[in-house]
């Protein structure tokens, strides 16, 4: 009896010393630098790790380390304003990862029409449009040359332009119409148009809910349109004059900015009612969503400043400067792109910090932003009817 006791002790005295050799022995270190292509260090750039592992940054000499990895992990680096060489899995067997990256700098710009708006990325068809305000036309182009692939008729002065996965439609808000011209993704032809409130602008789509949102800047409503029907079922008065429209599709949650009343109108997603009115800054006429964290940007014009709002309210305020216009978020790598009509640049912000990274000199008044999932930027500059492409 003793024996066979002495046998189980001993039994799970090895057990847990292999356990405990398990848990300590698969606890890695991995290290390694961040380099452009001329070998030159790349300081500050964000080591960011798959599962629960916090993120690291590289010193002046571009060098980095990490501790307490266990198992397989994927290991990236990030910086705004820079692409970097793909991601690397790792494991106890690999202790040193290098990463190279280039500058996102303007590759080529390419002629469209006069005075472009709003710009929507295809890539799935291998298409992108721009709205065309000067010309009362949608010019669509392809994404692997950059030349016109043909010009679509529209309402007057188009603004904003957003993509319906669920049917397949193209909407595109005509400020000087009032109306929404829906055109067939695959055909680029019109198949309706409809009939919404006076001015309108900014034009969001929930694609859960197959419901597209449009900011009548004159009636101080948003007209709510049947993806199925193309038919408005709802008008909802928010502030006044609305600007944009940004949907949550994970909160189930609408944004209005009210460019006119300096707030920002959340309704909610389901019944369409106003659940709450946020103050932001002056003359709020954009935004963009992380849909990773529902964080909410709010472009301020009149004072150069961006509102960040998160659930219950404005939880920031940056200052980025006078002149800017237009705002989006690229999840890619944690950046906020904001166009500067002053000084015609794209301003590249750290979404984490607030603070800018680096400006790139684009067009003339520089508007719309849309982002390859691909990697490329494009800029539509208004003045000079071209678009900017980055890379």
């Amino acid at each position: 009896m003793n024996d066979l006791l002495t046998y189980v002790l001993v039994g799970l005295a090895i057990v847990a010393g292999l356990i405990l050799g398990w848990f300590y022995m698969q606890t890695y270190t991995v290290s390694g630098y961040v380099m452009n292509f001329d070998g030159q260090p790349i300081g500050n750039a964000e080591i960011v790790f798959s599962g629960n592992y916090s993120s690291v940054y590289t010193n002046d000499q571009g060098y980095w380390i990490k501790s307490g990895l266990k198992g397989k992990v994927t290991v990236g680096v990030i910086m705004p304003g820079w692409r970097f060489t793909p991601s690397v899995t790792v494991n106890e067997s690999r202790s040193n990862v290098d990463f190279f990256g280039i500058q996102q700098r303007v590759m080529t710009i390419f002629p469209v029409g006069q005075k472009p708006r709003d710009i929507l990325i295809d890539s799935k068809n291998g298409k992108g449009y721009v709205t065309v305000s000067g010309e009362n036309s949608v010019d669509v182009f392809d994404l692997n040359n950059y030349s016109i692939l043909s010009r679509i008729s529209v309402g007057m002065t188009p603004w904003g332009i957003a993509l319906d996965k669920n049917n397949g439609k193209i909407y595109v808000s005509n400020f000087g119409g009032n109306t929404i011209t829906v055109i067939d993704e695959k055909s680029d032809k019109v198949v309706s148009n409809v009939k919404v409130g006076n001015e309108p602008l900014g034009i969001a789509i929930d694609q859960k809910t197959d419901r597209i949102y449009v900011a009548n800047n004159f009636d101080n409503t948003v007209s709510v349109i049947n993806g199925k029907t193309n038919d408005v079922f709802e008008t909802i008065n928010v502030g006044k004059s609305p600007s944009d429209v940004v949907v949550d599709e994970t909160n189930n949650v609408v944004y209005v900015a009210n460019s006119g009343s300096n707030t920002v109108s959340v309704l909610n997603g389901s019944t369409g009612m106003v659940m709450k009115t946020l103050n932001v800054g002056m003359n709020p006429a954009a935004m963009t969503l992380n849909p990773k964290d529902g964080m909410l940007y709010v472009l301020n014009v009149s004072d150069g400043t961006i509102s960040i709002i998160k659930e219950s309210g404005v939880v920031e305020t940056v200052n980025i400067a006078n002149g800017v216009d237009g705002i989006a978020f690229d999840s890619s790598v944690d950046a906020i792109y904001v166009t500067d009509a002053k000084d015609n640049v794209l301003i590249f912000i750290n979404a984490k910090t607030g603070s800018v990274i680096k400006k790139v000199s684009v067009g003339t008044e520089p508007f719309g932003i849309a982002i390859d999932p691909n990697g490329e930027i494009y800029v539509s500059n208004y003045g000079n009817g071209t678009i900017s492409v980055i890379n």
